[in-house]
């Protein structure tokens, strides 16, 4: 296992970068494309998903809980909310609109997204919102943010129905990162972002095949809160 930690944008946000995450990724694979469950559980994923094994989730956590601390500035508290194989599988032509642009997880800084990329396929990519120059969205600024954002795609019409992978009107691309078989990103879930696929991406419900990642949340508590 190698760590690298980036800070990118304006907000010096960290983003912890793993390679070799997992001793045996294949395996993780083959369990994926043994689950019979999948289903749309998100409004805003663009696919699939189901369990992942909760070894699986206390191992790696267990793993890189001393990086995540010192990163993140955070005690040793680090609760898993959820940990689930995702396969991307919706056409672009059938993006709803608020899938076309850069999202986020949550507003509470204390939530840390844990990506485990499982395939080769495309990555994910970073932004900034040109107008209110945001790349992180608290709870304080929620509701000013989607006016926003609202107000601008009625004055530019809707985003065309396709994966957002790059500058946009709206939106400017403060770093992208690639998949790469058993590499992890680490990064609040607060930070704006969104799935990159490749121009010619067919989907694949197929796990051993297809877009196939791991998606843990944690959630964490400040050291100024002991």
């Amino acid at each position: 296992m190698q760590s690298r930690v980036d800070y990118i944008g304006n907000d010096h946000a960290p983003v912890i970068v793993i390679e070799d995450a997992w001793p045996n990724a294949h395996a993780l694979v083959e369990a994926a494309a043994q689950r019979q469950d999948y289903d749309l559980r998100s409004l805003y994923y663009p696919g699939l998903r189901s369990p992942a094994p909760q070894e699986y989730a206390r191992g790696i956590v267990a793993e890189l809980s001393s990086l995540i601390r010192s990163t993140f500035d955070v005690s040793d508290d680090l609760l898993i909310t959820d940990s689930t194989f995702s396969l991307v599988v919706t056409p672009p032509e059938k993006l709803v609109p608020f899938q076309r642009v850069p999202h986020f997880d949550s507003v509470d800084q204390n939530r840390i997204a844990l990506l485990h990329y499982l395939c080769d396929l495309g990555g994910t990519s970073f932004y900034r919102h040109r107008s209110s120059g945001r790349e992180t969205v608290t709870a304080e600024a929620q509701s000013e943010y989607i006016r926003q954002v609202n107000a601008e795609v009625k004055t530019h019409g809707l985003p065309p129905p396709q994966y957002v992978d790059g500058d946009t009107e709206l939106f400017e691309r403060i770093a992208r990162y690639d998949a790469a078989f058993n590499r992890a990103l680490i990064y609040r879930g607060s930070m704006l972002h969104s799935v990159n696929v490749p121009p010619d991406f067919a989907p694949d419900t197929n796990p051993r095949t297809g877009r196939l990642t791991i998606n843990t949340f944690l959630t964490v508590t400040p050291k100024k809160n002991r």
